[in-house]
């Protein structure tokens, strides 16, 4: 609301300045925060008096940080919504006169966590829910644990960059390029729920890493627009927001070569086994420096719904980047994509669209090319539905 009082609307130079410093005060509240918890802690253990009179007024501090970050919070939201809204509209996803439905609308702050549940005998996600994010460590593991105790299940308590409500929580833990990112992704969650993608989200296990993946890769297109806008350089950090089998291949090679081996001993119902694996393959991956908490059954159940990640081994991912590289924009491919109500509809979206750049590309040739004529046969798409791997063992999950 304060952007639309006359004024009040800044350039895009200065809303990035406006989320930066919004950022900068949230990142001291946690420093503040975690220093407090540790003079409580070392005042706890010493039991001295002076140590205690130490702390007594460090709850103070935090509540002076607290009103920083929320004094900057809203201007920063509206700044981010600002420029995501000029981005997608940019993209001709607004109706006319700039009306744009649904309206950005994000909430800045640390999304909820989400315990995640498997059956350990196969990699399929059973059960979500969301709990408070404030919970340690320890806690985790003990609810995990707890869940566990029936013999059956596998579970993980995990973290979440965002949360398609409305309005949308958009993690405020990360840097600009992430945030905008981050919040292009889950306003696109908003738009295509309104359409046949978004509203066939949880017909299935497909469908569902289908609106996942699509959300990825458009929205790490549009924030990084956004984030364009705002006068960020995109060249300054390519290599770490690229794909992540470029930036990390030895941690895509390890997941994925864990998650083909744990798939195949599960099948073979050798469960102590494929968790054996699992908990060697972690262990290598924390020395090698990849700060995973935990790698199980759920773990794979829940980030192998995100197909162009490091967990997945669909080819839904692989697929929908080969979609995206056939229009021009990704305002196009976005709204091509919203109409997709069914894995087999998109398959054949896929295949057409293919069919038609081999044509394309072999009416060049010929047309080019003297020794070719009319008579020589135009060459056949590789992908055939019949032809695709099986459907992912993932079933639907709703954030």
């Amino acid at each position: 609301m304060w952007e639309m009082f006359p004024g009040n609307k800044p350039t895009d130079a200065e809303r990035k300045l406006i989320v930066q410093d919004y950022l900068q005060s949230v990142r001291r509240l946690d420093k503040e925060r975690a220093r407090v918890e540790g003079s409580h802690f070392a005042g706890s253990v010493a039991g001295s008096s002076a140590t205690k009179k130490a702390t007594e007024n460090i709850p103070n501090d935090l509540e002076i940080f607290e009103r920083e970050k929320e004094s900057l919070r809203g201007k920063a939201e509206e700044a981010v919504e600002a420029v995501i809204s000029d981005v997608v509209r940019t993209e001709g996803l607004g109706f006319p006169l700039g009306i744009l439905f649904p309206p950005t609308d994000f909430r800045f702050d640390k999304p909820p966590l989400i315990l995640v549940t498997s059956p350990r005998n196969v990699i399929r996600l059973e059960g979500t829910r969301l709990i408070q994010n404030d919970i340690k460590m320890i806690t985790r593991s003990e609810i995990e644990q707890r869940i566990e105790s029936d013999g059956i299940t596998s579970a993980l308590v995990d973290d979440l960059a965002g949360l398609g409500t409305y309005p949308a929580f958009v993690s405020d833990r990360y840097e600009l390029r992430q945030l905008t990112r981050t919040a292009a992704h889950e306003w696109l969650h908003n738009y295509w729920i309104f359409r046949p993608l978004g509203r066939s989200m949880w017909d299935s296990s497909d469908m569902y890493t289908l609106n996942e993946t699509a959300a990825d890769i458009a929205g790490n297109e549009l924030g990084d627009l956004a984030y364009q806008r705002l006068g960020g350089n995109l060249e300054a950090s390519d290599l770490r927001y690229g794909n992540t089998a470029v930036a990390a291949p030895h941690l895509t090679r390890i997941l994925r070569e864990t998650r083909i081996k744990v798939d195949k001993l599960l099948s073979e119902n050798n469960i102590d086994g494929a968790e054996e694996i699992m908990r060697g393959q972690h262990w290598n991956l924390r020395l090698g420096g990849y700060g995973i908490r935990k790698i199980n059954q759920a773990y794979f159940a829940f980030r192998g719904n995100y197909a162009d990640g490091p967990a997945s081994v669909s080819p839904i991912g692989s697929e929908l980047n080969e979609y995206r590289e056939t229009f021009p924009t990704v305002g196009e491919f976005i709204k091509s994509v919203a109409t997709v109500k069914n894995y087999v509809q998109f398959q054949l979206m896929l295949e057409s669209v293919g069919d038609k750049r081999i044509n394309s590309t072999d009416l060049r040739s010929n047309h080019s090319n003297p020794v070719l004529n009319s008579k020589t046969p135009l060459l056949t798409p590789s992908r055939r539905i019949s032809d695709a791997p099986p459907a992912s063992l993932i079933e639907r999950i709703r954030r």
